[in-house]
Parts: structure tokens; C-alpha cells; sequence
């Protein structure tokens, strides 16, 4: 496990020699310096807090001193659709509109693409040179049985063939172990069959154009629609060159000019993107991603030839064929998080400015696989981790029933929020998207129904909004108070830290075992019987999160590249700049076993594991498996309603503070003091009682996002929350309100 290794260790350090997680009362230097300057920028929000509203495609003049008026923060930039790129007016438009900006005060942060998906530089990358778009690997089956001579001539749509396979069939199944390779062409395969029934397995190499979300969105973006091939390194040098250093050549230096470069949706694109008619690629073709240099990384990381079992990726339910998944789409994972968000990341920060990407729904684990290979490890190099937060109606947003599908993973973020604070990480962005899972657009959304998903984006660690609002609509006073109010929270919790003394176990290596290719992404019916356990899997997940979101018990995911370089001290567990003293581990198949021997050593030393609906069958080797399945052999698996329980209320360290049942709970430490961040999900006013676990009579600094008031009150006591408003309760207490 290489990914989180660096900022693993380094989250080490830092935790140790912190007093964020700690819940002393001590108040340092420079804390005293900095809580002034928050209780100042609560008051009134500083333009890098508030929205970042996106501008239009058509290169029209920035609105500069509306915007002002409208106490819109900043503003993401996207270059002129039309002629992406090739035209000279639009570059001194869009030269223009940073100066402007600047002149304004506003955050400028610059789309790296012609909106999305990020990876294509509008097309010009394939246009420039056709040998760098995006390709995929395809299985060609053929059955028979008995000798006598097989032909299988090359697809229409494919390149060439890369490998072939002879299996025997025993009761149906062909048995992978004792396939013999056969020799290929590159517009053929010739064999020889066997003795009873067998099947030839052949791996083409084609472009993947047609069916994927680049090609659907040529129209809308006035693309050619050919995507650049994400794990290619020139694809990607030249992606760079096209976008990032273009900018700078024209613009440079970026630094105190550009804020950020954003990526929108980067992903493999091997999902089948058409949901209407065609609801599955043509023939039941199914891709998984590929590049030339493929085989080779495979072989450095995990020192076995991969082309040798390609029948593994399509299928195959032995142990065996899973492990071959799994290490396939690590060295998938690993080779994306390097060659793409690893590069934007690592130029952003040699010209002084940031790199931010949100990946393609990663509300879905399933979908971490398809689109990154290991979501986590593709976040893990960005300088701010990034999510789109959908806006569906509020009758839609059941909190106390469990739903399934975007509309309804309000937790979602904890996945962006876990990877900031394992790279620590200050900023994690989210765009209110008013398309997903909505029966209609709602460009104007109201007030409340904006505070509403800040509030809950917020709680899961988001802490820098952007949308694409028709803010024009709305009354200056209005649209000002809606920036007011997220501005004061994003002021909040900007560089804070989560409380959260439970981790969950990021299960990834179980789905990249599980998972095989699909020809279709949105029916059910045709969807392989593995993507049907993985999607149960999601389901369970999603239990256990919303459980723990409604009773007030704070959680990060944890990465087996944290676990690893995890140390153990006095029954906590320190990994990836937190401490935990519980470890749920939610369906956990496969597990290596340098991980499952930190967490033997964590259990040893105190702490609680919590194994939900099972336990681990696999290591990460084929030595491994038999030592991983002997270690948790004999533990108690619990069913995912039953883990809250199994937690207990118990407070994160030096929080006292307790809610009932009517409002959200999340608890951040920041800076030498611990805040207790209360919402209120419900549209009408809210009054609160609040108790302490212990003591009585305790003061506290009540910051209220609504119209930036910081009051003092002592508790057990009460408040009053407005509807779809937010408290921020301080402790330990500053000073009295008459000295703000």
C-alpha cells in the first residue's frame, strides 16, 4: 500500500504533538491570536468563504460590482465554448475577467476543462493526436467443444487483439486455472480445441467513444467528444500543457491571481452513459480501462503477469480470480492517482495556487472502482478534495428513514472530509448541483432550502460552497444573506478538524475483488450478479452512516494505507490525524494482512472492533488468505442497525455537551477550543434543551450563523434554532459577549 503512506506517517506526527484531539482546555498562543480574527470574519464573511458561483460558457463580461452587491465570494471561470481554446478573443475575455475579479476582491478559480468531464481539454487532446484517446478492454468469448480448428477475427469496432485463452468447461463453468494461452494476431486468433466442451477467451483493445459521458455531453459543450485516456502519461503531459500551462503562459505568474484550478468529474469511462433508449452497450460488450503500460505496473506492484489471467477481470467467483481483480484495479487506482490527479496537484502547487477535483458519483463505492480504481487514493494527492451535494425537494429528504441513491446520502462528504484530514488537508468543496435527482430544475432554490443542504454538507465536512444559481433572480439582501450564512459557517469550520473517535474501515480492496464490467450503468436488468451483492453492500454502508448521523456519534473513514502506518497507543488508535477508539468494519471480504495485524494489535490494546454482517475470508496474497480468516475466525458480527448501539454515546474527549433527538449533532475541534455544531433539518423553529455528561453550570460561546451574533450562555439549558438554522456552540468559553 503505497497511496496514503507519506501523509499517514505524517498524520503521525501531527497528531501526536496536537492538542486537537485531546479535549484540553489549553489555551496556546497562537489560538488566543486566532479566535479574534474568527470572531471578526463571523461577523462578516471575507469574499474566500463565501460562494463561488460559476460563470457561463459564451466569454460574456463578469457582473463584477453586482456580484459585490450580492456578496457572491468568488467566481470559477470557464473558457468560451465555441472554439475552445483556439480563439484569440476569447483568451482576452477570459484575461479580462481575472482582472476584473481581482480588482473586485474575488476568488478566481479556473475550470481546467470545457465543463465536464474533466480529462479531454474540450476534445483538443485526442484531436491533437488520435494515439491518446481513451481505450478500453474488451473480452470476445467463443464456446465449443471437441477438436478441430477456431477462428475469431477482430471486432469492427476493436484495434487489434492482445491475448487469447483456451479453457476447458467442467458443469458450465470454464476453469480459468488450466487455460492455456493461445498464440494471437492482430486481426485474429487461430486454435486448436479440446477434447469436451471449452471456451476461447480474447482480449481486444478498442477506443471507447461512443456511449461514454464525454461523448454525451459534445453537444452541450460544443466538444468533439473524444476523451483523453487518463491513464496514459502523455495523454496527460499534454492535457497539462494544453490547460494549466497554457493559463499560466498567458496569465502568469498564477499566484494572488488564481485561487484554483477545478476538475469536474475526471473518471475511466468505462460506464455506458446513455440511460434512455440504448440502455446497454450494443452486443452486451463490456470495457474495463486500459493502457499499454498496464501490464507492466501490475507486474512491478504485485510480481505476476497480468495478460496471463485477463479471463479473471470479466469474471470468476473463486479466490483466485477476485484477488486478480482486486490487484488490477489497485494498479488501476494507484496509476490514476499519479498520472492525473497527482500531476494537477503537484503543478497547482509549484505555481502557488490549489488543485480541486470531485470525482464521478462518488456517492457509491461501486462507483469508486469504476470511475478511480480507489477513490480515496485518487483524492489523496489534491490540495482540496471536492463533491457535487444534490438538491433534491424536501420531501425528498426523509432524514429518519433510510432511502438509497444520491438524493438521500447527505453523508456522503464524510468520504471527501476523511481524505482532507488524512493529507491535512483545510478545504473540502462541494457544489450545490440543482440537476441530480430533481423532477424538475429549480435554478432559484429558496433560502431555506439552501441552508438546509449547507447544514448537512457542512456536518460531513464541507467547508467552501459553489453553484451555478441564477443569483440575477434573487434581491441583492437576499442572495447577500445566503452567502452571509454559509460564509459564517464555511468561517467555522475551514481548518477544522473532525472530533470523531470512531473510524470506519474504507472497504475498498472488497469491491475491487468483487467487482466485474457491466454493458449497462442504469438498468438493473442488466446488470452482472456481483454488482447486485456490491450495491447490497452500498445499502448496508449507508445504514450504518445514517445511523450514526442521526444519534450524534461522529465517524471518518479510515484507508488501509492509513491502518498500516497506524500506531496503537493506550486502546486509541492513531491513523490518518485522528485517534479512534472503535473500528467498525463493514463487510470486510478481503483484507490484507498487514492491516488485519494492526487492527489485532488495536483490539489487543484496548480498542473495540465492531465486524459487521461478516467477517474477512482473504488477504491481499493467496499466503494470506488462510492467516486473515484464523485471526477474526471466532469475533461476533453484528447486523448494521445494531452498530450505534454497539458504539455507545460516549462523548469524543472534553465534550460535555448532549442534544435530543430533534436536532443533528457533529462535533470539530479547531484550534484549542471543541465546537458543537447543531442543526436544525426541519423548516420550522426549533427550541432545544441541552444537557451535560457531566458537571453543571459550564460556559459556552453560541455563535449563530443567522445574522452573525456570538453570544455567551451556560448550560444545561436551552436554545433556539431557526428553521433549517445552525448553532455553533464553543466551549471552552473566550470571554463574556460585552467584550466582542
Amino acid at each position: 500500500m503505497i497511496g496514503f503512506r507519506l501523509v499517514g506517517l505524517l498524520g503521525v506526527l501531527l497528531v501526536e504533538c496536537s492538542l486537537a484531539q485531546t479535549g484540553e482546555d489549553k489555551k496556546t498562543p497562537q489560538a488566543e491570536a486566532i479566535w479574534p480574527k474568527i470572531d471578526a470574519e463571523f461577523a462578516n464573511p471575507p469574499p474566500e468563504f463565501r460562494i463561488i458561483q460559476f460563470s457561463g460558457h459564451d466569454g460574456a463580461p463578469l457582473p463584477v460590482e453586482k456580484m459585490k452587491e450580492a456578496s457572491i465570494g468568488g467566481v470559477e471561470l470557464f473558457m468560451e465554448s465555441d472554439g475552445y481554446f483556439k480563439k484569440e478573443a476569447a483568451w482576452e475575455n477570459m484575461g479580462k475577467a481575472i482582472e476584473a475579479a481581482n480588482q473586485a476582491g474575488l476568488q478566481v478559480w479556473l475550470a481546467d476543462d470545457n465543463g465536464y468531464p474533466s480529462g479531454m481539454a474540450g476534445g483538443r487532446i485526442v484531436e491533437s493526436d488520435p494515439s491518446l484517446e481513451v481505450r478500453g478492454l474488451r473480452q470476445v468469448v467463443k464456446e465449443g467443444s471437441g477438436p478441430g480448428p477456431v477462428r475469431l477475427d477482430l471486432p469492427k469496432e476493436a484495434e487489434k487483439f492482445l491475448a487469447a485463452f483456451l479453457c476447458p468447461v467442467v458443469d458450465g463453468l470454464p476453469v480459468l486455472e488450466k487455460g492455456t494461452p493461445v498464440p494471437v494476431q492482430p486481426d485474429r486468433v487461430e486454435a486448436e480445441g479440446i477434447a469436451g466442451p471449452w471456451k476461447l477467451f480474447a482480449f481486444v483493445v478498442q477506443v471507447n467513444r461512443d456511449g461514454t459521458q464525454a461523448w454525451s455531453t459534445q453537444e452541450q459543450f460544443k466538444t468533439n467528444g473524444r476523451y483523453g485516456n487518463l491513464l496514459n502519461t502523455a495523454a496527460m503531459e499534454k492535457f497539462v500543457a494544453m490547460t494549466h500551462e497554457e493559463y499560466a503562459r498567458r496569465f502568469g505568474p498564477l499566484k494572488g491571481k488564481v485561487a484554483a484550478f477545478y476538475a469536474n468529474e475526471p473518471n475511466l469511462m468505462t460506464l455506458w452513459f446513455k440511460w434512455e433508449k440504448e440502455l446497454q452497450r450494443p452486443g452486451g460488450v463490456a470495457l474495463v480501462p486500459w493502457d499499454v503500460d498496464l501490464p507492466m505496473r501490475f507486474q512491478e506492484r504485485h510480481g505476476y503477469d497480468l495478460l496471463t489471467r485477463l479471463p479473471a477481470l470479466y469474471g470468476g467467483e473463486e479466490e483466485s480470480s477476485k484477488l486478480v481483480r482486486r490487484h488490477f484495479w489497485e494498479t488501476v487506482g494507484e496509476v490514476l492517482a499519479e498520472n492525473f490527479s497527482g500531476r494537477i496537484a503537484s503543478w497547482a502547487e509549484k505555481n502557488g495556487i490549489q488543485a480541486a477535483s470531485h470525482p464521478l458519483l462518488e456517492e457509491s463505492m461501486l462507483h469508486h472502482v469504476i470511475g478511480c480504481g480507489d477513490m480515496l487514493r485518487f483524492l489523496e494527492p489534491l490540495q482540496i478534495p471536492a463533491c457535487d451535494l444534490p438538491m433534491p425537494n424536501r420531501e425528498a429528504y426523509n432524514l429518519e428513514n433510510l432511502h438509497f441513491g444520491a438524493p438521500h446520502n447527505y453523508w456522503m462528504p464524510k468520504f471527501l472530509s476523511s481524505a482532507a484530514q488524512a493529507g491535512n488537508r483545510d478545504t473540502v468543496a462541494g457544489l450545490m448541483d440543482l440537476i441530480i435527482a430533481r423532477p424538475s430544475f429549480d435554478y432559484t432554490p429558496l433560502p431555506g432550502n439552501i441552508r438546509r443542504i449547507v447544514n448537512l454538507a457542512a456536518m460531513g465536512g464541507v467547508n467552501q460552497f459553489m453553484c451555478y444559481f441564477v443569483w440575477g433572480k434573487y434581491a441583492p439582501a437576499d442572495y447577500r444573506a445566503i452567502n452571509e450564512y454559509l460564509g459564517r459557517v464555511c468561517v467555522m469550520l475551514r481548518g477544522a478538524r473532525s472530533a470523531a473517535t470512531v473510524g470506519i474501515y474504507y472497504p475498498i480492496e472488497t469491491f475491487q475483488a468483487e467487482f466485474v464490467p457491466s454493458p449497462s450503468t442504469w438498468k438493473r436488468d442488466f446488470w452482472p450478479k456481483a454488482w447486485h451483492r456490491m450495491e447490497q453492500r452500498i445499502r448496508d454502508q449507508d445504514e450504518v452512516a445514517r445511523s450514526l448521523f442521526l444519534q450524534g456519534i461522529d465517524y471518518t473513514w479510515l484507508h488501509g494505507d492509513s491502518l498500516e502506518k497506524a500506531k496503537v497507543e493506550k486502546g486509541w488508535l492513531v491513523a490518518a490525524n485522528g485517534r479512534y477508539r472503535t473500528l467498525v468494519m463493514p463487510e470486510v471480504e478481503l483484507l490484507p494482512l498487514t492491516v488485519a495485524r494492526k487492527i489485532e494489535e488495536f483490539e489487543k490494546g484496548g480498542g473495540k472492533v465492531i465486524w459487521v454482517k461478516s467477517l474477512p475470508q482473504m488477504g491481499d496474497t493467496p499466503e494470506e488468505h488462510e492467516k486473515v480468516r484464523a485471526m477474526f475466525a471466532k469475533k461476533k458480527v453484528l447486523s448494521p442497525g445494531r452498530v450505534a448501539e454497539a458504539i455507545g454515546g460516549e462523548l469524543p474527549p472534553g465534550f460535555t455537551l448532549q442534544a435530543g433527538p430533534d436536532v443533528l449533532v457533529a462535533r470539530f475541534n479547531r484550534d484549542g477550543r471543541r465546537i458543537t455544531y447543531l442543526v436544525n433539518y426541519r423548516a420550522g423553529k426549533e427550541e432545544v434543551a441541552l444537557t451535560l455528561s457531566s458537571g453543571s453550570n459550564r460556559s459556552f460561546d453560541v455563535y449563530n450563523p443567522m445574522d452573525g451574533t456570538i453570544t455567551g450562555q451556560k448550560f444545561p439549558g436551552k436554545v433556539t434554532l431557526e428553521g433549517d438554522g445552525s448553532l455553533f456552540l464553543v466551549e471552552p468559553a473566550r470571554s463574556t459577549a460585552g467584550n466582542r
